[in-house]
C-alpha cells in the first residue's frame, strides 16, 4: 500500500486558529464594531481583493508598497492584490459608490488585511485582523479629537487596563527635513527611527538633534515650541496638538503622550499621527491620523482621518473576559 504523503503546511506568516482564539476575536470585533456604530460610523464591506493599482495609487510615493502586496493575476491578466489596507477601499468607495452622499462620511470596517515584508518573511504574520474608522470631509480639529478619542474609547472597550497613544504631527518635523538635500532625507529618517542623537549631530545639526527626542506630556508641546521656534509650520503642527490636547477630559489625556520623534508614516500622514501601544503587547496595537491628500488620488478630494487596531496583537495583550 502506497503510503499517504505529509500534508503540507501553512504558508509562512498565515494563520490558524481555533476555540479560544477564536472566540476571543470575535468577541472584541463584536463590542468594537458596536462601539463604532454608537459613535455614528456606517460599517462597510469592501472586497478581500481589489485591483493592485488602488493600492500603488493610496500608497503615493512610498516606495514598497507594490513589494508587499500579496499579488496574483485575474482571468483577464490583469493584476489584483490582496487588500493591503482598509484606509485605499475606503477611499476608492468614498470615491465612487458613495460619491453622491454628503459629508462628512463616517465610515467603520473589520477583516483582514494581507501583508509580506520580504526582509522579514517567515517572522511575522502576512494576514491581519483589524477593525477601524474613517472620518472623511472634516478639516477641523475637532475631527482630529473625535478619531483620537475614538481609539482610546475602542482600546478601553477591548479590556485593556494600561494603554497609552503616542501622538504628534508630521509637520513639526517636516520642514527641517525639507532643508535637506533630497538624497540625504532617508538617511537622516533613518538615524530618527533609531534615536541615533550622535548620528544626528553630524548629518543634520539643528533642530533635528533635539525635536525628535522631545517625547511627554503637556510640557512636551512648551519644549518642541521653544526647538521649533523659528519655523511656523513647525508652530502650527505644535499648535494644532495645543487645540487637540485641550478638547481632551482629564481622563483622556493621562494615556495620551506626544512624541516628536516618530518618522514612520511621514509619507502617508498629513497632520496627526499617532501609535497605540498596550501593555504587554511586543509592538503597537493600531495607528491613526490624518491623510487629507489620499482622497484626491481617487478622485475625490476630501480631508480625512482614521484609525485601524491590530485585533491579533490586542488579544493577545488584554486580559481574557
Amino acid at each position: 500500500m502506497k503510503p499517504r504523503s505529509a500534508i503540507a503546511p501553512i504558508p509562512p506568516g498565515a494563520l490558524d486558529l481555533a476555540g479560544e482564539a477564536v472566540r476571543r476575536r470575535r468577541q472584541l470585533q463584536t463590542r468594537m464594531l458596536e462601539r463604532l456604530e454608537a459613535a455614528g460610523y456606517e460599517e462597510i464591506i469592501p472586497p478581500t481583493f481589489e485591483y493592485a493599482e488602488v493600492f500603488v495609487r493610496a500608497g503615493g510615493e512610498a516606495p514598497d508598497v507594490a513589494d508587499r502586496l500579496i499579488r496574483f493575476l485575474d482571468l483577464d491578466g490583469r493584476l489584483l492584490a490582496l487588500r493591503y489596507d482598509f484606509t485605499a477601499s475606503v477611499a476608492r468607495l468614498a470615491a465612487t459608490k458613495l460619491a453622491d452622499r454628503p459629508t462628512p462620511l463616517r465610515l467603520s470596517y473589520a477583516g483582514k488585511v494581507f501583508r509580506q515584508d520580504p526582509e522579514r518573511e517567515g517572522r511575522r504574520p502576512r494576514e491581519i485582523l483589524q477593525v477601524g474608522g474613517e472620518l472623511l470631509g472634516e478639516a477641523a480639529t475637532g475631527a482630529d479629537v473625535e478619531v483620537l478619542r475614538l481609539a482610546l474609547g475602542l482600546v478601553r472597550a477591548s479590556g485593556a487596563r494600561e494603554f497609552q497613544v503616542n501622538l504628534g504631527h508630521v509637520g513639526a518635523l517636516a520642514p527641517a527635513l525639507a532643508r535637506l538635500p533630497p538624497e540625504e532625507r532617508a538617511a537622516v529618517r533613518r538615524l530618527i527611527d533609531r534615536k541615533d542623537a550622535a548620528g544626528l549631530a553630524a548629518a543634520a545639526p539643528g533642530p533635528l538633534t533635539e525635536l525628535p527626542f522631545i517625547i511627554g506630556r503637556r510640557d512636551a508641546l512648551d519644549r518642541a515650541a521653544r526647538v521649533a521656534r523659528d519655523s511656523s509650520q513647525a508652530r502650527e503642527a505644535i499648535d494644532r496638538l495645543r487645540a487637540v490636547d485641550a478638547a481632551l477630559t482629564d481622563d483622556d489625556r493621562r494615556h495620551v503622550v506626544y512624541d516628536f520623534g516618530e518618522v514612520r508614516g511621514l509619507d502617508y500622514y498629513t497632520g496627526i499621527h499617532f501609535e497605540v501601544f498596550v501593555a504587554g503587547a511586543g509592538a503597537a496595537v493600531g495607528a491613526g491620523g490624518r491623510y487629507d491628500d489620499l482622497m484626491a488620488r481617487f478622485g475625490r478630494a476630501l480631508p480625512a482621518v482614521g484609525l485601524a487596531l491590530d485585533l491579533d496583537t490586542l488579544v493577545e495583550a488584554v486580559p481574557v473576559s
